[in-house]
């Protein structure tokens, strides 16, 4: 009896150990997802490097597990990622600041009574496999740091003030917080969690909040990657460094290449086939078009019948709150289309200069005219 009671408390123990790590994102645009998916840690921490890195930082997929594909991190990245800003808008005012607040100690009380602060919202995903403590401070004292973004010190209403310089890199910041040993921090963020929705909702700001339960505390795992950072460091050194010349010949040989491809550049220059062989394939590699569009079937006919499958992004126009619509293109529909404006821009350029060349022109033609005689006839000679 006490030997089954051992084996049941233990597997009790088991099952909660295995408690997964919720993870918010407020910004101005909500993804729209049936099910919060659950996604381990390796993906995870490049979407957390993605969404708070500057862009002219690389990192390489070849960290993912096994049983993830590429195009399924590239998918998750895409989808949870920061969104690219905009060809002709000005980065260092446009790009809304990154914060990312990593909460320890997170009990089931404390998940439900954040997710009613967070009026219903459900969580982007999940972390499945959340390490311990020392991986989160290792992932914001070392790969962000790596990165280009610093550890913040600051206390927990100073670290989520955009407006408090000495508490941010830039315009990235990151900060790990035990509520075990502050248990203030949960009140302070309820106070104000409207005003990140606002700054979310306004572009200033967007706030990523990792939930770690109390059980990952003392979890076997102590990175959140899989490989030694020197090791990482040193292939992405050598993958910038190393030109492919010639084409992969077979897919599985791609597929060993694409994931050794530095993650910015491969999320932002991947080339992707023009058509799918259905729409679970082009929603999986484009991530939902990026929330910006859908996959429909290019040869699907009115009445429902199709001649052939083509499945492909159409994007869609978006328009948020008191904001200008914007048009969304490419494979992905995650570029501004800017053919409307460039055009308008181009067509008043050349009205313009014909405007100012036909007035040039025009006074020209009136200055070479002679004057009537008779402007003279009435003009008396001095004597």
């Amino acid at each position: 009896m006490k030997f089954s009671l051992g084996v049941a408390a233990a597997l009790a123990g088991f099952t909660s150990a295995l408690q997964p790590a919720d993870v918010y994102i407020l910004q101005s645009k909500q993804a729209s997802t049936s099910e919060t998916p659950s996604l381990p840690r390796q993906v995870a921490r490049l979407i957390l490097l993605q969404r708070l890195a500057p862009e002219a930082w690389t990192d390489s997929l070849n960290d993912i597990p096994e049983d993830v594909t590429t195009e399924t991190a590239v998918s998750y990245i895409n989808q949870f990622g920061k969104s690219p800003q905009p060809l002709f808008d000005n980065k260092a005012t446009s790009e809304p600041s990154q914060l990312l607040v990593m909460l320890e100690g997170i009990s089931t009380e404390d998940a439900k009574t954040l997710k009613k602060t967070l009026k219903g919202s459900s969580p982007a995903f999940e972390v499945n496999d959340a390490p311990s403590s020392v991986a989160n401070h290792n992932l914001a004292q070392s790969d962000m740091v790596s990165a280009g973004v610093g550890a913040t010190n600051c206390d927990f209403v100073r670290a989520i003030n955009p407006f408090e310089e000495e508490c941010w890199s830039g315009k990235s910041s990151v900060a790990v917080f035990d509520v075990r040993k502050d248990t203030t921090i949960l009140a302070s963020l309820a106070d104000n969690i409207s005003r990140l929705q606002k700054l979310a909702q306004s572009g200033e700001m967007e706030t990523t909040l990792v939930l770690l339960p109390e059980t990952s505390r003392v979890s076997s795992l102590n990175a959140w990657s899989s490989k030694p950072q020197s090791l990482r460091h040193r292939q992405v050194a050598e993958e910038v460094m190393t030109e492919a010349d010639e084409p992969a010949p077979t897919t599985a040989a791609s597929e060993v290449e694409a994931a050794d491809v530095p993650l910015a550049s491969f999320v932002r220059g991947r080339d992707l086939p023009s058509c799918f062989a259905s729409a679970d394939s082009c929603q999986n590699s484009t991530g939902n078009c990026s929330g910006h569009g859908k996959c429909v079937n290019k040869y699907a006919r009115e009445d429902g019948s199709d001649s052939g499958t083509c499945f492909y992004c159409q994007c869609e126009s978006t328009r948020p709150d008191n904001g200008s619509v914007t048009h969304w293109a490419g494979a992905t529909c995650s570029k501004v289309d800017v053919s409307a404006p460039f055009w308008l821009f181009t067509g008043f350029t050349i009205l313009m200069v014909g405007i100012l060349t036909f007035s040039i022109g025009l006074l020209y033609s009136i200055g070479e005219e002679k004057l009537p005689g008779v402007i003279g006839a009435g003009v008396s000679k001095s004597k």
